[in-house]
């Protein structure tokens, strides 16, 4: 699979593009980006503030990487794309992010916010109803929602660098989470003492 670097080459062969990886200098991203019918993956960087309502011309995308340091928008849109299984959000802020009312299209198998400023994570997250692995290290979570426990495909977490004061115990209801890292997070002694004890995990 080709790798696209340019737009302007990208854009001369659009029905071709299937994977672009491009660094977009803009504050408003180029609506030509959103407009490759047979794009499979998009890795973007940049300075880029928002992203679009509505993204129809990415029907086939399966992987999603962004990292746009100035953003201030909403990403809700993303998880309406029909065939997204990957989704990477890095060093992009998002105190919180909002799924789309209903229903989520995407059939989100991995999901990574990675060092975004997340404060919490919406009621709605339960609606992943694929979702496998789940990377949310670097951020200011002190809780998770109620409805998290209903994840039941969800087979890996990491929690690394949050601000948890307690554990989240409604993962311990969660029978098919293999794997959950929680090091460098803000347990005093006597916490760090009941999750070795009740939960059998010993964080750093």
């Amino acid at each position: 699979m080709k790798l696209y670097k340019n737009l302007t080459t990208a854009l001369k062969e659009r029905d071709e593009v299937q994977a672009i990886k491009l660094s977009l200098k803009s504050k408003k991203s180029p609506q030509e980006i959103f407009d490759f019918p047979n794009l499979e993956e998009a890795y973007l960087d940049g300075e880029c503030e928002s992203f679009p309502d509505h993204i129809p011309g990415w029907g086939k995308l399966k992987i999603l990487s962004i990292k746009w340091g100035s953003f201030s928008g909403d990403l809700s849109a993303v998880f309406s794309l029909p065939s997204l299984e990957n989704l990477k959000i890095i060093e992009t802020p998002i105190k919180m992010f909002l799924l789309p009312l209903g229903k989520i299209n995407a059939p989100i198998k991995f999901l990574s916010i990675k060092s975004c400023g997340l404060q919490k994570l919406p009621e709605e997250i339960s609606m992943l109803v694929e979702v496998q692995e789940m990377h949310l290290p670097g951020n200011a979570l002190s809780g998770l929602p109620f409805a998290f426990k209903e994840l039941s495909t969800l087979k890996r977490l990491n929690l690394d660098n949050n601000s948890f004061q307690k554990f989240p115990d409604q993962i311990k209801q969660m029978k098919n989470l293999a794997h959950l890292s929680i090091d460098s997070n803000e347990f005093d002694e006597a916490e760090k003492a009941r999750i070795q004890r009740e939960f059998f995990i010993w964080p750093d």
